[in-house]
């Protein structure tokens, strides 16, 4: 999909958050089916968003930038992006609908390997500034 497992989080009134760990470093398109907001906890996370097919499927972003620990983007319905994360990245994301466009449910044993692997990468210091301007 677009190169993040999703692990999903329990809340309150079941509303729709992932916590999804990057599970490749390559560009990849991400089809936006729903309103989501995504923030970075652990690692980077560049975004490429395209003002038409054709500028995404010849890769010229209308907009780039890469998000650090600490910092957060929103993408609505029908928006041409592609994503793409470090080893490291680990993110929270929140949506109003279900994630359903990966190709199959994780087994256990990749839940759990991907759950290990963001809880390490979340343990170790960052290197974001806590409290610094917006």
């Amino acid at each position: 999909m677009h190169g993040y497992a999703y692990l999903p989080l329990r809340t309150p009134d079941d509303l729709m958050v992932y916590l999804r760990v990057s599970d490749t470093r390559a560009l990849t398109p991400w089809r936006v089916h729903a309103a989501a907001t995504v923030l970075t906890m652990a690692g980077t996370t560049m975004l490429e968003m395209y003002r038409d097919p054709d500028d995404a499927q010849g890769g010229r972003p209308q907009y780039a930038r890469t998000f650090a620990a600490g910092e957060f983007f929103t993408v609505h319905p029908g928006t041409l992006c592609a994503t793409r994360g470090t080893a490291a990245t680990v993110q929270v994301l929140a949506t109003t609908e279900p994630v359903t466009d990966r190709e199959e449910p994780l087994s256990r044993a990749a839940y759990a390997s991907f759950a290990r692997r963001a809880r390490r990468y979340l343990e170790q210091p960052s290197r974001a500034l806590v409290g610094g301007s917006c």
